[in-house]
């Protein structure tokens, strides 16, 4: 969960060990954007998207995945993501994932 504090500088606001607990501490720290993992333990990254869409519908979602299957990335955006980034590519494209996101523009990662 990141506060974008200025271009290009995030603050990380909250981290969260699986979806049950994100859920609860979105509505506490109040982030700008939520990076979820797709396969994160007890509830799962999508399953994880859909309540928060419901408790926070403008919230930013960035998945971050190993996964480049198409499936996985329809999924992703089926779910209300508005960026997907492959595990593999997180420190070349990060930063351009959640400045592409938080200008209210899609993102998918090169190689998905």
């Amino acid at each position: 969960m990141s506060r974008i504090a200025e271009q290009q500088h995030h603050l990380v606001v909250g981290e969260a060990e699986n979806g049950k607990e994100a859920l609860r501490l979105v509505p506490e720290v109040q982030p700008d954007m939520v990076l979820l993992d797709v396969s994160m333990p007890v509830m799962g990254g999508f399953a994880t998207a859909r309540k928060l869409k419901q408790i926070a519908p403008e919230l930013p979602i960035v998945f971050i995945s190993q996964h480049a299957d198409d499936d996985y990335v329809s999924e992703a955006f089926r779910v209300g993501a508005g960026g997907y980034l492959l595990k593999s590519a997180i420190y070349s494209e990060l930063s351009q994932a959640i400045e592409t996101v938080a200008n209210q523009k899609k993102y998918c990662s090169r190689g998905s």
